[in-house]
């Protein structure tokens, strides 16, 4: 313990001695000179080194525990935090990532209006395009167009990526893209490449549960890192890393799941200093840039990845079609064998006649017109979702405006378990809040999807939510 008697205060500083003592402890620790769970000097002792009174100690020992830097045992003394496990929320249990799930379908009523269904209609579905490309592909390569392509990906497609990424700033090259079968599993490989069992992942709160899943059924611990209408608190970010060494961090920069909140350009930009300064990496999910409703480029963190601390991971299933299942990772340097490696144990390749459709779909200029199409329905239906829900929820509950995505945050004000019931005889359903919370617990957010919902449906669905909130309340 010399480091921790040999620390200096300063008397005629505004700082408080006990609040100098206990940064000085700090910084022993983040810098390794303090390991984990060592023990800390006896107040006694340490005040008479100091030359300060024992009241200054006793309280910074207390301003280390409060900043979760240390810990205290009865009758044994003061310790320098470990990975303090019980203090970290604990992960959802797997049942808990399914306990909401749709209606089944014996149970859904005729009429029912779902507020729960995150996809597009069918007929937005590019059907006829993939036929050309799926009998352009037989037509050109008959039986080969079942023959297996590289783990990688088929590489024309990979090069196509690398063009596309273009605009949206991304600068990459084949040899960084990975083919996935969709965002999930991209999300589920990279953790399999990079989390051993008890590390430490960040994630925004609330989150996409079926990322957790993946980070938990791998052995993890999550800590949860709240956020405003700027994005993730980089403060407790950077807090939390100085304590907990993360392998990641799992985020959305745009139209988050489920809040709908875009990220600021400073928070992004301080983000990925912290993650250079503390070793961990960014997933970034975009799942949902394209649903962009303003005039205004998006910037993901991915552009502005100067030290490769990102890993970016997009899904052509939700802006497509889902049964598609297809994405990709653009994937750092250091770690792209690593996540080729889970990849090829996971599934050996994504299907090569699908990748290969894909490529064609690309190559023929149709996925932009798709893309302006699509985004002017869903356009419609936020600015739908938004009237309706100023003319029956102003008052009565809070709700952003995320000008982008597919759904909208609202703090009913009401716990969901009483909502759902009134709701469910209304023949209405939501997805709750707690399907989005690492903990499962109970709130009064739901998110309310509005892509799938007919216009005349969503003014009465959301006019059945108000009447339903008034019920309650």
């Amino acid at each position: 313990m010399e480091p921790v008697f040999s620390i200096k205060l300063n008397k005629d500083s505004d700082i408080p001695l006990y609040q100098q003592l206990g940064d000085s402890i700090c910084r022993l620790i983040e810098d390794g000179t303090l390991k984990a769970n060592c023990r800390l000097p006896a107040i006694r002792p340490l005040s008479k080194a100091l030359n300060v009174n024992n009241d200054t100690v006793v309280s910074a020992y207390k301003y280390l525990i409060n900043k979760k830097a240390a810990y205290s045992q009865v009758g044994s003394g003061t310790f320098v935090s470990p990975l303090l496990l019980d203090d970290i929320p604990q992960p959802v249990a797997k049942e808990n990532l399914l306990q909401f799930l749709q209606p089944k379908s014996d149970t859904v009523q005729p009429g029912l209006i779902n507020f729960a269904d995150s996809s597009l209609p069918q007929t937005l579905f590019p059907a006829e395009e993939f036929k050309y490309a799926f009998n352009d592909i037989l037509d050109r390569e008959k039986g080969g167009a079942f023959s297996t392509v590289n783990s990688q990906g088929y590489l024309p497609l990979r090069e196509k990526i690398c063009s596309f990424l273009t605009d949206y700033g991304i600068n990459t090259y084949p040899e960084n893209i990975q083919i996935l079968s969709g965002a999930q599993q991209g999300i589920d490989i990279v953790s399999k490449a990079m989390i051993s069992y008890g590390d430490i992942v960040f994630t925004e709160n609330p989150t996409f549960y079926g990322a957790a899943g993946a980070f938990i059924s791998r052995g993890c611990r999550i800590i949860e890192i709240p956020v405003d209408e700027n994005g993730p608190d980089v403060s407790v970010i950077e807090n939390m890393a100085k304590l907990y060494k993360p392998k990641f961090f799992y985020s959305m920069a745009y139209f988050q799941t489920p809040t709908g909140i875009s990220c600021s350009l400073s928070r992004k930009r301080r983000i990925l200093e912290l993650a250079e300064k503390f070793n961990f990496y960014i997933i970034e999910d975009d799942n949902l840039y394209d649903f962009n409703y303003t005039k205004s480029p998006l910037v993901p963190y991915k552009a502005l990845d100067y030290h490769n601390r990102v890993i970016y991971i997009k899904s052509f299933s939700k802006i497509l079609m889902p049964g598609l299942r297809m994405g990709f990772a653009v994937m750092p340097n250091k770690i792209t064998q690593a996540i080729m490696n889970a990849k090829y144990t996971t599934d050996i390749s994504t299907s090569g006649i699908l990748q290969k459709a894909l490529d064609i779909y690309l190559s023929k200029n149709t996925y932009r017109d798709h893309l302006e199409n699509v985004v002017k329905y869903t356009k419609d239906q936020y600015r739908s979702a938004i009237k309706y829900c100023d003319r029956f929820l102003r008052n009565k509950c809070t709700y952003n405006r995320p000008n982008g995505g597919i759904s909208l945050w609202i703090d009913t004000g009401v716990e969901y378990g009483r909502l759902s019931k009134a709701l469910y005889e209304k023949n209405t359903v939501v997805s709750p809040g707690s399907r989005f919370m690492i903990n499962g617990c109970p709130t009064t957010y739901i998110r309310l999807c509005f892509t799938s919902v007919a216009i005349p449906k969503m003014e009465a669905g959301i006019k059945r939510l108000s009447e339903c909130i008034d019920s309650l309340k």
